[in-house]
């Protein structure tokens, strides 16, 4: 296929834009090049250039072969040209010459019967599409509102960590003010003594004046008023000595702010690492039915695989125990999760990534796959990976058992009401898993996980 904005492929012409192509001579032809070419060959077959037609020319899209295209390689899905399946392979022949490839009336059909089946197919899509637009931009806006509405969280977090921050610190301020108060006063003393030597020397002028008066009788009263007032003064001289005294004696004393060093890094620690923003998985499962062990089981398990999404696919209780229930469910799946619930609270696991192809005795290898204890929270490897996950009729399901006991199984044939007694459970690393006691088979739950 060509791009339809061509220039005329008369060199005359060549800034001129083409209105036809000639699929006879291969050319492109401009307006004052279209009634000459007419008239010479007026049985040749021209297609108009317009903004909604591609024009496919029939010549190699190889550069230097201008041949046309006469083979079709089925290694490359492309049509190609005698020089494209040469076996010289110079100046750009050969490309193709190792590929499977056949002359293009050999591939007709089979062309044909697809094109058939992509055009019912677009035509589905094409119906569909504007409602797939629809629900596209619906689903963006609910992601963008969850966007918003995460950011406005973190934000009132946030915004109250800054005000107990604040608060703290108007505390602190405070009680430095107090403190300095309580110990060296106020500045106001400074005023008041600034005030003394005036005080003193009013005090004395007003003495030495009053001191030839004391036989006038009519100057008693003046005369004693004046001594009250100077005795006053010399209190309140006294006073702010006094102080000024005391503040020269604390001057030693230091108020200083003290933090715990230790508290303080491991502070400022737990800020840099608070909050984190996760996603937040919903399982459709009876073993882990709290959020406390859902988070449990994400976090044990991201350290091995990174999961964005996960399927229930089988459940015991539900879809029966038998082998060909488990078949139904998961056969020919890769990614899988088997996830195992003994008595009430023992919940443990395993991995397989391998495709599974479930029958009645065969062993899957699987080099990635793990086992685990969520009560633990262990990850164990799979000492053999040849004996990573079996399949049998009598026990189901064998998850790292290679006849050694190093691994978990479970018996079909033991159902006793709602339970499946004395399943096999070991540690990998040969330490007791679970104790006999313990060994009730209550669940068994396969799911399906995505990493995209």
């Amino acid at each position: 296929m060509e791009d339809i904005n061509k220039k005329c492929s008369n060199k005359d012409h060549k800034d001129i834009n083409a209105i036809y192509y000639c699929q006879d001579c291969k050319i492109y032809i401009c307006n004052k090049c279209s009634n000459h070419h007419q008239e010479l060959f007026n049985n040749h077959y021209t297609q108009n250039l317009d903004n909604n037609k591609e024009i496919f020319i029939d010549l190699c899209e190889e550069k230097n072969h201008p041949i046309k295209m006469e083979f079709y390689c089925k290694n490359h899905n492309k049509l190609c040209c005698v020089a494209c399946i040469s076996k010289i392979e110079i100046k750009g022949y050969g490309q193709h010459k190792d590929c499977d490839v056949c002359i293009i009336e050999n591939i007709k059909e089979e062309k044909k019967s697809k094109l058939n089946d992509n055009i019912k197919y677009l035509e589905d899509l094409s119906n569909n599409l504007n409602n797939s637009i629809k629900e596209l931009k619906i689903l963006f806006d609910k992601i963008d509102e969850k966007k918003e509405k995460l950011k406005l969280d973190i934000q009132n977090i946030f915004t109250k960590l800054r005000n107990q921050l604040n608060e703290r610190e108007d505390e602190l301020l405070s009680e430095v003010d107090n403190k300095f108060n309580n110990i060296f006063g106020n500045k106001d003393i400074i005023k008041e003594s600034e005030k003394l030597p005036n005080t003193i020397k009013l005090s004395l002028k007003r003495g030495k004046l009053k001191d030839n008066d004391w036989n006038d009788n009519n100057k008693l009263s003046s005369n004693i008023n004046t001594c009250i007032k100077i005795e006053d003064n010399i209190k309140t001289i006294k006073i702010i000595n006094e102080d000024i005294k005391n503040y020269k004696s604390n001057d030693d004393i230091n108020i200083i702010f003290t933090i715990d060093d230790e508290f303080f890094e491991n502070f400022i620690k737990m800020i840099k690492s608070f909050g984190k923003i996760t996603n937040q998985f919903k399982i459709d499962s009876l073993i882990l039915k709290s959020k406390e062990q859902i988070d449990k089981f994400y976090n044990l398990l991201s350290n091995q695989i990174k999961i964005n999404n996960i399927k229930l696919l089988y459940r015991a209780s539900r879809d029966g125990l038998k082998l060909n229930d488990m078949k139904d469910k998961i056969n020919n799946k890769t990614n899988l999760i088997f996830l195992f619930l003994s008595g009430e609270s023992r919940i443990f696991g395993s991995f397989a990534k391998t495709k599974v192809e479930v029958d009645h005795n065969t062993y899957i290898k699987d080099k990635d796959a793990f086992a685990f204890s969520l009560n633990n929270h262990k990850i164990y490897k799979i000492l053999i990976p040849e004996y990573a996950i079996r399949f049998h009729k009598e026990y189901p399901l064998k998850i790292g058992n290679n006849g050694n006991d190093n691994g978990f199984y479970i018996y079909s044939n033991k159902i006793s009401g709602n339970l499946l007694k004395n399943p096999k459970i070991y540690d990998f690393q040969e330490n007791n898993e679970l104790t006999k006691e313990e060994n009730k088979f209550t669940e068994l739950e396969i799911f399906e996980i995505n990493f995209n």
